[in-house]
């Protein structure tokens, strides 16, 4: 449906322990203004879950297939369009909805927050309004926002939200940051408990939250406005009490509590409509790239095979006959065996710790950050903290622990990747940053990595798709869906998926 012709209210009774439908749960049409139905602590929940719904499956599927992570099972054919690089437009229409009822449950949180005067509730609406409008303008470029969510007749009866620009929702998710930071600031008896499904009322990590997410927005306009990007940021290292994400402050929602509570993708995977077949394979792009270097990682991203060996088929390579026994498949630690219930604990990730020191060592990189930190000691920071993210599993898998992983990795066989450039130029030392960050997001950042490839082209020994239909480009945005075009009043024409968004240059 066209976002605002209706609000949507998730109601979250009994949420953690309902919730089994991966693609557009808790759709349950309350009405908003009914305080039975509708709290502070549900919309929160609510909010929240419809997101990492949005940013579980469609999201982390598309970008991890258009990053090199995975690719379409020869076995299968759910997703050889995503290969093709032409999928249709109806291929969004769970994405975009869940945004934005997302968004929803996020105004409406604000509103009810305001009028019971909880401070923090509100900034928690405001700064996740921030990420899900900033994921909009990422994955589609012009979007409805400053029109957005106003259906209701107490609202403005906006039935057509008109499309704003880009820069228009980054300017404007950005002062919903700021004003965010100020409302977290200040006192507040009522404080979010266990309905925060993120960080369980941890106001200090929502204050880091919010200045990363702040820092990785104006990172993204480093090429398309650097006076802006530098400013800002020069800004943001100046503002009092300002800090990031750092490890153990990963945002995230974490599944798995109960037979119902399951990781989206797995959900997905395992419904009756998939019947958990394994649509989903490894790519050797990333695969052989990580097993080059010896990096214990690999295994947590993907299963291993009777040889102990890890091997992925060639992107898009979905019309080759290849024996199932030869390849690895996405393991349960991010989701991605559709048959191991153990992927329905798998987390959804929104801003994590090493995603957090590689945007730091960026800015240093480049000259904009302050502080005590070098670029290389937040490039090293980052490379550790993804260790760290996954030093129990890497225990598992390996008998190392991630420290002992880590300093494999660096200082004995990881070679080329671990040797950052101290002396190099910006711009290799944004390859060896960005690269970094690819090999830590396989399989729980999907979306992220293969945005950061937009606006950096890194890593730069991609390889398409075997079956693109638009040669050795990749896809530059995703569709608006067919409801947009056709009940929206406003929606100014289809978008062809190679057409850049604002900040892409590259």
């Amino acid at each position: 449906m066209s976002i605002n012709k209706k609000i949507i209210i998730t109601v979250a009774a009994g949420l953690v322990l309902g919730v089994s439908s991966c693609r557009k749960f808790l759709d349950v049409n309350t009405n908003p203004n009914n305080a039975t139905s509708a709290t502070v602590q549900t919309l929160l929940t609510a909010g929240q879950l419809t997101a990492g719904t949005a940013m579980g499956v469609d999201l982390q599927i598309n970008g991890s297939m258009w990053a090199g992570y995975w690719t379409q099972s020869p076995n299968a054919s759910q997703y050889r369009s995503l290969e093709q690089y032409a999928p249709g437009q109806d291929a969004y229409t769970y994405s975009w909805s869940n945004l934005y009822s997302a968004n929803e449950n996020f105004f409406q949180l604000g509103k009810l927050a305001d009028e019971q005067k909880k401070k923090h509730y509100k900034a928690i609406s405001l700064l996740m309004r921030a990420y899900t409008f900033q994921v909009i303008a990422d994955g589609w470029g012009d979007a409805p926002f400053t029109q957005a969510l106003k259906a209701q007749a107490v609202d403005g009866s906006l039935l057509n939200p008109k499309y704003d620009s880009q820069k228009v929702v980054y300017t404007g998710c950005m002062k919903y940051i700021d004003s965010a930071e100020t409302l977290l600031a200040m006192s507040d008896g009522v404080e979010p408990g266990s309905d925060d499904l993120m960080y369980g009322g941890d106001i200090n990590k929502w204050v880091k939250f919010g200045y990363t997410l702040k820092l990785k927005m104006l990172l993204r306009l480093s090429e398309i406005d650097p006076t802006w990007s530098r400013t800002g940021i020069q800004a943001l290292y100046n503002t009092t009490g300002v800090a990031f994400i750092g490890t153990g402050d990963d945002a995230m929602i974490k599944y798995g509590y109960s037979t119902a509570n399951k990781n989206p993708l797995y959900a997905e995977a395992s419904s009756t409509q998939l019947s958990s077949i394994q649509n989903i394979v490894g790519s050797s792009t990333f695969i052989d790239s990580m097993w080059a270097y010896n990096d214990d990682r690999i295994y947590v991203f993907f299963t291993h095979l009777s040889n102990g060996s890890v091997a992925g088929i060639r992107q898009g390579a979905y019309d080759v006959s290849v024996a199932s026994n030869t390849y690895s498949i996405p393991n349960s630690y991010v989701g991605g065996d559709a048959q191991n219930t153990l992927s329905g604990k798998a987390p959804v990730n929104f801003l994590t710790s090493y995603e957090s020191y590689f945007l730091q060592a960026e800015a240093y990189a480049r000259g904009w950050g302050m502080g005590v930190f070098t670029d290389s000691q937040l490039f090293y920071k980052g490379i550790a903290a993804s260790f760290n993210y996954y030093g129990t599993e890497i225990s598992t898998e390996t008998n190392n622990t991630a420290a002992v992983s880590y300093d494999n990795y660096v200082n004995v066989t990881g070679g080329y990747w671990t040797a950052y450039p101290f002396a190099g130029t910006v711009a290799e030392r944004l390859r060896f940053i960005i690269t970094q960050k690819w090999f830590a997001m396989c399989g729980n950042q999907g979306f992220e990595a293969w945005t950061e490839m937009r606006r950096t082209g890194y890593p730069d020994f991609f390889i398409p798709s075997k079956n693109s239909l638009i040669g050795a480009q990749l896809p530059k945005r995703f569709l608006y869906p067919t409801s947009e075009s056709t009940r929206n009043a406003a929606f100014p024409g289809v978008a062809s998926l190679t057409l850049k968004t604002w900040w892409d240059l590259f």
